[in-house]
């Protein structure tokens, strides 16, 4: 019986594969590129604590989580510069 197209199987690769991507979300989001590490090594934890067999995209799920992962990032830094009156201007990327 075929398998629906939609539903890709999650290999040990996938977050490797979607590495690129996972950092370009992350970094546009918290406009560091420490902060946009950090958050991928926490979803790398994360993806090898899942069970992967009952994903139906792999990269769908680490989409997810590298976002949420971000915007908590986010919500903990707002609450750390509720008190500084300077400028926060993001870290230049250099390719």
């Amino acid at each position: 019986m075929d398998q629906p197209t939609s539903v890709s199987t999650p290999t040990p690769d996938a977050f490797a594969a979607a590495r690129a991507r996972l950092f370009a979300i992350a970094y546009r989001m918290l406009g560091t590129r420490a902060d946009a590490e950090d958050v991928l090594q926490d979803a790398w934890l994360r993806w090898h604590q899942a069970d992967r067999g009952s994903l139906q995209s792999a990269e769908a799920w680490l989409v997810t989580v590298v976002t949420r992962l971000a915007i908590d990032r986010l919500r903990a830094a707002k609450t750390e510069r509720e008190a500084y009156v300077g400028f926060w201007l993001p870290e230049p990327l250099v390719a």
